[in-house]
């Protein structure tokens, strides 16, 4: 029996490797015909630029694991079924299931390792793909970093802290700006709320308070006061602040469940981002649900299963998982779902499939 699983097993791991690696070499290949021509329109040197797209592989490998687990599961058992291996495991009185355990087992090995590296390598390599970005290819000397308390960024005479981008309605939360000088700062500036004013270019906060600190930093004799109609002097655009929008995406599960626990805190809506924070839960296990919808789905083809089933079979369940994991987060961001209900639909729905599905299969 354990010689049995482990060829399965071999067969699995084969495929799963060679898939893994097509993915990534095909998603690889399209960025690089994209970038290519603005990397060498920038004069990137070639090994920050080799750096640039090497920096994206952690990332492209967690979200083409659950596709990949899904053709290889499909393609071994179609081969196995061609072949009439699957018939002879049958006709030796073994189990079905039991035979095809260790793929279940490479299921959850596939979700821990996703996890793993989603949490511990994915947040800093996007850092650092953002930071060669904004330097070579955007022209920024100076990027802004996205963290626990929001986005912090430079400009001119000021530092400032935003809490959340909402560039769809092109506004503003949670904003202080320091004033700094060579003695210490000089200034502090906090605004609930700021919208974006195309006329005048400008931030514009309604509301503003205004503290200004003696020579030397924070002291006697500070002066508050407050102003309407405030201008965020040198901020950048929305256009320009689009990647701080969407920067909670390359924080950890730990840094965002912060970030989320402060806004809310605050005050602050944090509906999209707490479906997000879930989803970063739940989004892994989809590599082990994977191989239970394959192998019904496999074993049901019978002996006409084999390469070209397996990749059309997983072509269609994996567009259908990206369009119901599209739809749900949608609808969670929208206030119409609980966050953990759209963040936990598409696993649920198409874990309840794969169970269905195995009623089906013939022992």
């Amino acid at each position: 029996m354990k010689l049995l699983q482990r060829y399965i097993l071999g067969e699995f791991l084969k495929l799963l490797t060679l898939t893994t690696l097509a993915f990534i070499t095909i998603f690889m290949l399209v960025d690089v015909v994209e970038k290519v021509d603005d990397l060498i329109e920038h004069g990137v040197p070639f090994g920050t630029g080799a750096r640039f797209f090497l920096y994206k592989i952690p990332f492209i490998l967690c979200q083409v694991a659950p596709i990949s687990v899904l053709l290889a599961v499909l393609l071994s058992l179609g081969i196995l079924n061609r072949h009439g291996e699957i018939m002879a495991i049958k006709a030796g009185g073994v189990g079905i299931v039991r035979a095809l355990s260790p793929l279940f087992a490479a299921g959850a090995v596939a979700t821990v390792l996703v996890f793993f590296v989603s949490e511990s390598i994915v947040p800093t390599t996007n850092r650092l793909v953002d930071s060669i970005e904004g330097k070579w290819l955007r022209g920024e000397e100076e990027t802004g970093v996205f963290g626990e308390s929001g986005l912090w960024l430079r400009s001119g005479g000021r530092i400032y802290n935003i809490r959340e981008v909402d560039r769809e309605r092109k506004t503003l939360h949670g904003i202080t700006a320091y004033g700094i000088e060579k003695t210490g700062i000089r200034s502090r500036v906090f605004a609930r709320e700021a919208a974006w004013q195309a006329e005048e270019g400008q931030w514009i906060a309604e509301e503003a308070t205004l503290r200004s600190f003696p020579a030397g930093g924070r002291g006697a004799g500070a002066e508050e006061k407050a102003a309407k109609g405030f201008p965020l002097e040198g901020l950048k655009g929305p256009e320009e602040l689009l990647g701080a929008e969407t920067s909670h995406e390359r924080m950890s599960l730990t840094e965002l469940r912060r970030y989320v626990h402060g806004l809310e805190a605050e005050g602050y809506d944090a509906r999209r981002y707490r479906v997000d924070l879930y989803g970063k839960l739940f989004f892994p296990l989809v590599n082990f649900i994977m191989v239970l919808v394959a192998v019904p789905f496999a074993l049901r083809t019978g002996r006409h299963g084999g390469i070209a089933a397996g990749v059309a079979l997983s072509v269609a369940i994996g567009f259908s998982y990206w369009v119901v994991f599209g739809i749900s987060r949608a609808l969670g961001q929208s206030g119409m779902l609980p966050a953990i209900v759209a963040a936990s639909f598409p696993d649920v729905l198409f874990l309840a499939v794969g169970v269905l599905m195995f009623g089906y299969i013939r022992q």
